[in-house]
């Protein structure tokens, strides 16, 4: 990915604090989730209970798309980003999950007070490594998207 690409995708995982994450339900439907997520470089995290569909889909198959798009009021202000990752739901006792724990307490201070568990086995932190991000940038042109596959040890 070259500089200017990066920099633009960075500036969008930093504007937004939501994600419509999509994983295969067992049926072989799709689900899609709103999540609060933060982010280190390249790499997303997110929070959610162990027991939740969104786990249990990923366990059964750990390839799931997401979409994100920062605010705008002009047609020429759209930029966002729609990826393909792996999911990798995080050990309780890994340095990564502590760290996505820490960017997630920074960027949400007052979410934790709602989440009795937070930091419990009963709440879960997953990875998200994208492996193809498409970026979409109306200020380059209407519906200009540059397609961007990073190499990723599991493909």
């Amino acid at each position: 990915m070259n500089a200017t690409l990066e920099a633009v995708t960075l500036d969008i995982l930093d504007s937004c604090r939501e994600l419509s994450l999509a994983t295969l339900m067992a049926d072989g439907n799709t689900q899609s989730d709103v999540v609060c997520f933060v982010h280190h470089g390249l790499d997303i995290y997110f929070a959610t209970g162990r027991d939740s569909l969104k786990i249990a889909n990923i366990e059964r198959n750990p390839q799931v798309s997401f979409c994100l798009y920062k605010p705008y009021t002009e047609w020429p202000e759209i930029k966002g980003l729609s990826g393909h990752a792996f999911a990798e739901i995080l050990s309780d006792e890994s340095a990564e999950r502590s760290l996505a724990i820490r960017l997630l307490d920074a960027r949400f201070p007052d979410a934790w007070t709602r989440v009795p568990e937070h930091g419990s086995s009963r709440t879960t932190i997953v990875k998200l490594e994208s492996w193809a991000i498409k970026v979409l940038d109306y200020s380059r042109g209407f519906g200009h998207t540059d397609i961007v596959t990073i190499p990723s040890k599991r493909r």
